[in-house]
């Protein structure tokens, strides 16, 4: 409720405000079919793909990088920034509460500019900054960078220490076919072009068991 200052009658303070809703983790659903997505999630998208029976979102962590029209000075990908709390709480809530009801991960992509000193760290400042849950499954993706596996699985180690499960996310079919907790299940489509410049692929979860499932963040 709102009470007047006795000093002051225009002063409103507000008592037991209502408390933000928040994603939790959760086990993935075994064989569920989802989409990864290197823009911010739009209602459009979310219906159009919900109704052909998708029911998670993997989104960019970390805006990629790209080459300017030389080919050469790298810069942030315009039509990608990283993922907030806003999107999360956007993504994961209920439809009868103006969200897309999509469970969600994050994909992190050693293939950015600037490179930060300590990897481990930016991943998890942007893990708070976006309002994963503890618990929900990060997607790594390493291929194609400088780092060796030794750095990556330090990185993958620092994460888990933290309270997040690990995924490794590959470029190629080859190396998501099995279907333990760390490697999805590739159903690849080529990837979709949409009319501000992102990209859309598809993708499965697998069985899903094992000592190491996935887990999404969902409302």
């Amino acid at each position: 409720m709102a009470v007047n200052s006795p000093t002051d009658p225009t002063y409103i303070k507000i008592v037991n405000p209502p408390a933000p809703q928040l994603a939790y983790a959760e086990v993935a659903h075994p064989h569920a079919k989802g989409i990864i997505y290197n823009g911010t999630m739009k209602p459009s998208i979310a219906e159009k793909y919900k109704n052909e029976g998708y029911s998670f979102c993997m989104r960019s962590l970390n805006a990629p990088a790209i080459k300017d029209s030389s080919g050469n000075k790298e810069q942030l990908d315009p039509y990608t920034i990283s993922l907030t709390a806003q999107e999360t709480n956007r993504v994961t809530g209920a439809s009868d509460k103006h969200g897309y009801g999509l469970a969600l991960m994050p994909i992190y992509d050693f293939n950015t500019t600037p490179t930060p000193p300590d990897f481990a760290l930016d991943i998890l400042n942007l893990l708070s900054a976006a309002a994963i849950p503890i618990g929900t499954t990060v997607w790594l993706k390493w291929s194609g960078s400088t780092l060796k596996q030794s750095e990556v699985q330090s990185v993958e180690q620092q994460i888990f220490q933290s309270g997040y499960s690990v995924g490794i996310l590959g470029d190629e079919v080859q190396q998501q076919q099995q279907t333990n907790g760390r490697v999805l299940e590739s159903t690849y489509t080529p990837f979709e072009q949409s009319c501000s410049g992102t990209q859309i692929r598809t993708i499965a979860i697998g069985d899903n068991t094992g000592s190491y499932p996935i887990y999404w963040a969902i409302q």
